[in-house]
């Protein structure tokens, strides 16, 4: 397992945000985290990303205890993006790079690699606050994966994306899941974990509500489907 999380408890004050959930992801899945929004998804997340701690209850990465070299081996894009507007492409990526424990040169060429990857080498001087929100989107996912993770988590990935981005980047997620990177894919979207994850938590008002592989759970639930056939054409 890539990542476990042991009865997690998480509260801010009288609210509980995460009650009891325990789950794994296993190495080299794309597991997808689901629920409404509020459900505790963003609260696990930034526990899992050592953001916050949990009240009570255990998270280990590749069985050990979250710890300060633990967000080295973490890439995470949060579903509110947190670029800054006033800094050129290339220098934030840059600065980004090092933070996460690259050398200078190391986070020069792979900034290079994905630049031209993406076909965006004429990026680099520009302010962030020029990009349109969906050129901003691709800087942040190159932020999130420049330092090639153990593990990539996902939030709402695809918002503000038009589909031919969208397609770019779930070629991307595809294309890092299958050289080894573990990823979580966090969304309120069923159509979305059907089509891109392979096991799934579901998530309700603080609690772990379903989980599973998802053929499993879909086969689990076949019988809920029914089919409907009319004559002539429905009213719109």
């Amino acid at each position: 397992m890539i990542l476990s999380i042991q009865n997690v408890v998480k509260t801010y004050g009288n609210y509980t945000a995460v009650d009891q959930v325990s789950f794994d992801v296993p190495k080299g899945s794309v597991f997808g985290l689901l629920g409404p929004n509020g459900a505790g998804k963003t609260s696990l997340i930034r526990m899992i990303t050592t953001i916050t701690g949990p009240d009570s209850g255990a998270i280990y990465l590749e069985g050990e205890k979250l710890n300060e070299r633990t967000p080295e081996k973490i890439g995470y894009m949060p579903e509110e993006r947190g670029l800054y507007k006033k800094m050129k492409v290339g220098d934030h990526l840059q600065y980004l790079a090092q933070l996460k424990g690259l050398t200078q040169e190391q986070a020069k060429k792979a900034i290079q690699y994905w630049f031209e990857k993406f076909g965006i080498e004429d990026w680099a001087p520009k302010k962030v606050e020029d990009l349109s929100k969906g050129m901003q989107q691709k800087i942040q996912f190159i932020a999130t994966v420049i330092h090639q993770p153990r593990l990539l988590i996902l939030d709402e990935p695809f918002t503000g994306l038009d589909p031919i981005n969208t397609t770019l980047i779930k070629e991307e997620i595809a294309r890092l899941n299958a050289s080894g990177i573990s990823i979580i894919f966090s969304t309120h979207r069923m159509e979305q974990v059907e089509e891109m994850c392979d096991h799934i938590v579901l998530i309700n008002k603080g609690k772990n509500v379903l989980y599973g592989e998802v053929q499993d759970i879909k086969n689990q639930y076949k019988q809920n489907l029914y089919r409907v056939e009319t004559q002539g054409d429905l009213p719109a």
